[in-house]
């Protein structure tokens, strides 16, 4: 009876410590199967928080792309505004010039092609002197001719209206520029996260 009792303490001590190995072996693979749904939990929102962000650069871009073309269209019609208002004052400049005595884009020409002249003709002193008294002769006469047609009223308003014309055409040009470099800077920003993304939901 003594050797019975004693194999079933023995066997009860077996069964005991192969429980508490199944115990310890069941608590460990509980731990890691918790560590592995924490990891997952932390990945999936981690994705989807780069998922939210790379929405959020695609609206910003997408938004400032539409403010980039119709700032572009207000600067193109204002470029145009000042296309047309340049061709009508060099048409009241001639129509005044040529009153006045004196065509100030034939005068400008004769400038350009003296200046061309004696920078790229070899000379004796005595024929650049000459010519630069001519040069000098034409500056006068053009400062002359634009005293005349500064003092024309109509002439006057146009001017006026063709340096107001220029100076928004520049601002929005400026906007566009800045528009622009925000556009592309959103747009830098949601390829990273994408790139970042990709590389997350591979490990997924």
């Amino acid at each position: 009876m003594s050797d019975s009792a004693d194999d079933l303490i023995k066997e009860k001590d077996e069964l005991q410590n192969n429980a508490n190995d199944l115990k310890d072996k069941r608590n460990n693979l509980h731990d890691k199967s918790k560590k592995l749904a924490d990891e997952r939990d932390g990945l999936n929102s981690t994705i989807r928080n780069l998922r939210n962000k790379i929405s959020e650069h695609k609206k910003n871009r997408d938004e400032l792309n539409e403010r980039v073309k119709y700032t572009k269209d207000q600067r193109n019609k204002l470029n145009k505004s000042y296309s047309e208002i340049k061709k009508k004052i060099e048409e009241l400049e001639r129509e005044r010039s040529s009153a006045y005595g004196a065509n100030l884009n034939v005068l400008r020409k004769q400038i350009r092609t003296l200046e061309t002249e004696q920078m790229t003709t070899a000379m004796s002193p005595q024929k650049e002197k000459k010519l630069i008294e001519n040069i000098s002769i034409l500056h006068a006469k053009i400062k002359e001719a634009e005293n005349k047609l500064n003092k024309d009223p109509k002439l006057k308003k146009v001017l006026e209206e063709e340096k107001i014309i220029k100076q928004k055409a520049e601002k929005q040009h400026d906007i566009v520029e800045k528009l622009a470099s925000r556009a592309q800077e959103e747009h830098e920003n949601m390829m990273n996260l994408i790139k970042q993304l990709d590389n997350l939901v591979k490990k997924s």
